[in-house]
């Protein structure tokens, strides 16, 4: 991790210092869920009905993306990738929650312009880390934790609206991808998973859904 973090830093120290153009994009979300179950079983006395809390999840993410245009089709960047969610009672004796952190080294490259659209390609690196924890009676047990490094190749389509703001397609039912997992077994140091997954994707069947398409914006400064 120490390596990957030193690369990054290095690759934005370059392109600081070769006059490249900087731009910021990225997400970030919060969410909150739970209710009542109206009505139900009394768990103490099942002869008698009560309202029980359901568990309550709370979710938080956030991917911070910056990127330097080495030229005017060249440009290299990072993302980086926290995740938090915690799922349970009321009480915090029982409850679930997972942590991740990664970061994506990319560049992308635009192969044609015209007029105000693009057609670019991104590859990234992800290097994603989870950890996590299960509580229940208040004993805490530590999950297994995973470490997964990848490769992406990912279309897009841009249209560039101002000198500073542009949108952005991406066309994630078509691309190249393969993923490197590993996961050790948090009681045996010397006993871990290792799972291998590649393909590359190309489906004219879901052009129009929602999970076949991203658009988003990217701030040029």
């Amino acid at each position: 991790m120490k390596k990957v973090l030193i690369s990054v830093v290095a690759m934005v120290a370059f392109a600081m210092t070769s006059n490249a153009q900087l731009w910021l994009g990225g997400s970030v979300s919060a969410s909150h869920r739970g209710g009542v179950e109206k009505n139900a079983v009394d768990p103490a006395d099942p002869s008698k009905t009560t309202d029980l809390d359901n568990p309550k999840s709370n979710d938080f993410s956030i991917a911070p993306k910056i990127g330097f245009g080495l030229n005017e089709k060249l440009s290299v960047g990072a993302e980086l990738n926290f995740a938090t969610s915690t799922t349970g009672k009321v009480d915090k004796d029982n409850l679930s929650k997972d942590n991740s952190f990664g970061v994506t080294p990319f560049v992308r490259y635009t192969f044609v312009e015209f007029g105000k659209f693009g057609v670019l390609a991104e590859a990234g690196l992800p290097i994603l880390f989870t950890s996590g924890k299960t509580v229940l009676g208040g004993t805490e047990t530590k999950n297994n934790p995973s470490s997964m490094f990848g490769l992406s190749v990912t279309p897009w389509l841009t249209y560039n609206a101002t000198d500073h703001f542009s949108l952005e397609c991406g066309l994630n039912f078509l691309g190249l991808s393969a993923f490197h997992t590993v996961t050790k077994d948090q009681n045996d140091k010397d006993h871990k998973w290792v799972n291998n997954r590649m393909g590359c994707n190309a489906n004219t069947a879901n052009l129009a859904t929602v999970g076949g398409i991203t658009i988003g914006f990217i701030y040029k400064l």
